[in-house]
Parts: C-alpha cells; structure tokens; sequence
C-alpha cells in the first residue's frame, strides 16, 4: 500500500519478546502510524493473509518455529501483499544469515533496539520499495510521473487527486479503504472524509473505467475490483 504518507505504510512485527520493543515501536508509531506487534505465529499469519503489510520484522528466536522456517512458510501462503521480510537478532553468525537469506528473507539487521538507527533503516527500506511499480496484471501500467494509466494500451489520463485514490486502491486490491484512511494518504487531512470529495473522485473513475471497477462496502469504504481491472 505504498502511496507516500507514513500513515500509509503498514508495519509489522513479530516477535514473542516484546517487552524489548516498547522503547523502538514508541519511536516507530510517531513516524509510522500503522506499526504493529504480534506475539505468535499463529495470529502473525492470520493478520497476513487479511491484511496488506509493507514491512515485516521477525525475531530469529521466534517460536515455536523460528523465523527462517517461519518465512519458508509464509512463502508458501497466499498473504494479501508480498512484504519486504526482514529478520533481526543479535547472532551475527555468517552461517545464521546465510540461512536467514536462503529462505527468502529481504534483510538481517543486529539494530532492532537501537530506535534511531531502526527508524533511518526502516525510512530507506521504505523509499526502494516506494520505488517499484506497482501492478496487479499485465494490461495495467502506473505512469506517476504523468498521472497516466495505461490499460491493454490505452492511456487514461486522470486529474491528480482520482490519479492518486486509483494508485491506492490499486496498490492493496484485497483491502477495503476507510475514507479517513483515503484522505489520510492522499490528502494528510482526515477532515476530508467527512465532505463529499472523496465520493466525487470515485464517481469520476467509475465513469471512466465502469461502475463496478470501485467497490464501496458500508463502514469499510472503497477497494479496487481487480477482476474488472484487466
């Protein structure tokens, strides 16, 4: 869900220890709002495979499985997004993260108690995954340079405020976006949700994709029909 205000960002971590994160994670949240700690797997997974996770932090020591088996796991579910994986511990064995990094994990850092240091990692993660294109099909291209999207080839130019809600719910296309969540990320003002832009700018992208391309669900506001996309 990566449209560029930190409360946009979702962050989790997973970790049974988690006495030894308050200090990181109160740092954290003031720059992040979507930071989360679960305590087991089990629960871990469950968030996973409902919600869109931009990052995920796991303890090596995890248990019952540790994070290497953990992430082998999760590699094979079907979780909402693909999160950058990151596993950190205080073993710096090379052996350790040779296996961290065979199982598919993204990153093992040594910092995690260090709040200052894990918030300029985690600012830089965030800008390279920022980066990347998002895209749900081949016959859909997100130019954000030119507010264009481009669908089986065909360039669909749209004013920069719809330009923006369709690149969000297109980022996450199995969440539901609350309107205070839309204008969050895409005004930084939650006063917005509670006037009729929002609904305006919806419209307007179901005129010129189709009426069904936005879903709106009653207290869960609007997500992205990826069926009818492509």
């Amino acid at each position: 869900m990566l449209t560029g205000g930190n409360n946009c960002f979702s962050i989790v971590f997973v970790d049974n220890s988690i006495h030894k994160l308050f200090k990181t994670i109160d740092v954290l949240k003031n720059n992040y709002k979507n930071t989360k700690v679960i305590n087991n797997e089990v629960e871990a997974t469950d968030f996973l495979e409902a919600e869109s996770v931009d990052v995920l932090f796991l303890n090596l020591d995890l248990l019952p499985n540790d994070a290497v088996t953990y992430t082998k796991e999760l590699k094979q579910k079907k979780l909402v997004s693909e999160p950058f994986i990151i596993i950190y511990s205080d073993k710096q064995d090379d052996f350790v993260q040779e296996l961290a990094f065979n199982s598919g994990v993204d990153g093992f850092i040594n910092f995690h108690y260090k709040p200052a240091v894990m918030l300029l990692y985690l600012k830089n993660l965030l800008k390279r995954k920022q980066k990347k294109e998002p895209t749900i099909n081949k016959n859909i291209i997100i130019d954000e340079e030119r507010y264009l999207i481009i669908k089986n080839g065909e360039q669909i130019h749209l004013p920069r405020k719809e330009f923006k809600i369709f690149q969000l719910l297109f980022s996450s296309p199995d969440k539901f976006f609350s309107k205070t969540e839309i204008a969050e990320c895409i005004w930084k003002d939650e006063s917005v949700s509670k006037k009729r832009i929002i609904d305006v700018h919806v419209y307007n992208i179901r005129q010129l994709f189709g009426k069904r391309v936005i879903q709106s669900q009653k207290g869960n506001g609007y997500r992205i029909n990826k069926k009818l996309i492509g």
